[in-house]
Formats: structure tokens, C-alpha cells, sequence
């Protein structure tokens, strides 16, 4: 809980409700699984499939990931100075590239500017049109989030088995259809 703006120690709840549930869009799930999905393996393990809309696989199994993490990333502000921004950096082929995105600059309400997360107006609108082209097609696209964090003090984590960087890439990578995760120079 929470009383007078102050947490009291004890476990947050928030409470999300579906109000778009659409079972019978799955249907298919019964005898198909979903390419980039986690259908086939969880199938495997636990011997049943939720072909009602993906179950513990379900991307909406991330709202709870996204409320944390806002509560998170207020805590790391307010108490450790840690500035967190993430962004769209690519959608597809369609990239900001960092000569239209300073890493040292952008902000949440850069980010926040388009509907596509994307702090640079030009590349967002193509991203959008691309969106709005593949999704007409029944298709999707995957992309690139960039994430900065300024002030971080030195020393955080542990010097084997919780370091940062691999606490990090665990959360990361848990996220349903996320295929890659870098740090510093990581992939290039």
C-alpha cells in the first residue's frame, strides 16, 4: 500500500482490466501455433495451450511489467538522481539514427510526442505509415528499442552472478517476442 503519497513497505497493487477481450480470435491457436510466439514451448511443458489469448505467453502478460517499471524508474529519480529514457529507434528497415536522436539529450516528452515512441517527428510518421501498411496486410514488423540511463552510480550490482548487465538481460529477454538484447557497443 500506498497512504498519503508515502509507500508503507508493504506490496503495491494495481489493478488492470481487460475491457478488449476477444477470445475467438484464437481460434486458430487450437491447431496452429503463432510463428515468434511462445505457444509451441509452452505447449510442451505444461501440456495444454491457451488458445483463449496466450496465457502466461500472452504480450499482455507485460502490463504488469510496464506498471513496475513506472514505479521504478519514479523511485530511481526521486531517490538516486538515475534518469531512465527508452525509445523506438527502429520499426522494420526505418531507423533514427544518432546523428536525429542525441543519446545525451532526449526526453521522455520527445519520446512521447508520437504515437510510435519515436523522438524524431520524420522517422515516426514513416514508422507509422509502415505500421499501418504491414497491419492492412495482416502482417507485423519487429524493431528497436534504445534505452538510456544517466547518473547511474558505479558499483551497482553484484561482481558475479547479479551483475547489472546480466539482471538486466534477464528481465529484458523475458519479455514475450524479444529476440535480442546489447549493451554499450553489444551487436555493432
Amino acid at each position: 500500500g500506498i497512504e498519503s503519497g508515502l509507500t508503507l513497505g508493504t506490496p503495491l497493487t494495481i489493478i488492470v482490466s481487460n475491457k478488449d477481450a476477444r477470445p475467438k480470435d484464437y481460434s486458430k491457436m487450437v491447431s496452429k501455433y503463432r510463428p515468434s510466439h511462445a505457444d509451441a514451448t509452452y505447449d510442451a511443458k505444461y501440456k495444454i495451450l491457451a488458445s483463449s489469448g496466450g496465457g502466461r505467453a500472452s504480450a499482455r502478460e507485460t502490463i504488469g511489467r510496464v506498471a513496475a517499471g513506472a514505479v521504478a524508474k519514479k523511485l530511481l529519480r526521486e531517490i538516486y538522481g538515475i534518469e531512465v529514457v527508452a525509445y523506438v529507434k527502429s520499426v522494420h528497415n526505418i531507423s533514427a539514427t544518432t546523428m536525429r536522436v542525441d543519446l545525451d539529450k532526449v526526453q521522455v516528452s520527445d519520446v512521447e510526442a508520437t504515437a510510435v515512441r519515436c523522438p524524431d517527428i520524420e522517422v515516426a510518421n514513416k514508422m507509422i505509415s509502415l505500421i499501418d501498411r504491414v497491419r492492412r496486410d495482416g502482417d507485423s514488423v519487429g524493431g528497436v528499442v534504445e534505452c538510456v540511463a544517466r547518473q547511474v552510480p558505479a558499483g551497482l550490482g553484484s561482481p558475479v552472478f547479479d551483475k547489472l548487465e546480466a539482471d538486466l538481460a534477464k528481465a529484458i529477454m523475458s519479455i514475450p517476442a524479444t529476440r535480442g538484447f546489447e549493451i554499450g557497443s553489444g551487436f555493432t
